[in-house]
């Protein structure tokens, strides 16, 4: 580590920096976490219904519409830890080839398009909760769930995707344009 990155750890706003990290740390790995669980329950549940329609005889409709829910959720909760810890699928084909600033220029480029979309996605997702509650919208399917709970999962993912390109995107200025990024 250079001295400058020692000193901006030390100074009140990299110590403020550090906090902000360490709390979306927590928050994307709580996603993880949670969308873990729900791939068991899913395993779980999709199992269970194999086993009743192909076993008993008694297929149990409502599991394929949980299941679809649980896609969602399990994406949208997932993905901003994937971002995070800059797991997601890169052109590199292209970007190979890019000399470090270019190749830095790109990956700001990237982050900037990903905040964009999530703070786009976020608002609408917002505007769609607030319809579904305002008129009581119930899913189409056995369960008849009221849609704002699973839709509210859009806005909480695409905040916390935001959130943490917004920490790579500020990762990336503070080990310089073309060092260190994470």
């Amino acid at each position: 580590m250079n001295n400058d990155r020692i000193s901006a750890r030390r100074s009140p706003s990299g110590a403020l920096l550090d906090i902000i990290d360490r709390i979306l740390e927590a928050l994307c790995r709580f996603g993880t976490m949670l969308g873990a669980l729900l791939v068991i329950a899913t395993m779980i549940v999709v199992g269970y219904g194999v086993l009743m329609r192909y076993v008993f005889g008694r297929p149990q409709i409502w599991t394929d519409e949980l299941v679809s829910l649980w896609l969602v959720a399990i994406v949208t909760l997932g993905a901003a830890d994937v971002l995070r810890r800059n797991g997601h699928i890169g052109i590199d084909l292209v970007t190979s080839s890019l000399p470090p600033f270019l190749k830095a220029v790109a990956d700001l480029f990237g982050l900037a398009a990903v905040i964009l979309l999530s703070v786009v996605l976020t608002l609408s997702g917002w505007e769609m909760v607030e319809f579904s509650w305002s008129v009581d919208l119930l899913s189409d399917g056995y369960l008849e769930l009221p849609m704002w709970i699973p839709q509210s999962l859009i806005p909480i993912g695409f905040t916390l995707m935001g959130l943490a390109a917004l920490h790579r995107l500020i990762q990336r200025f503070r080990g310089g344009l073309t060092g260190d990024k994470t």
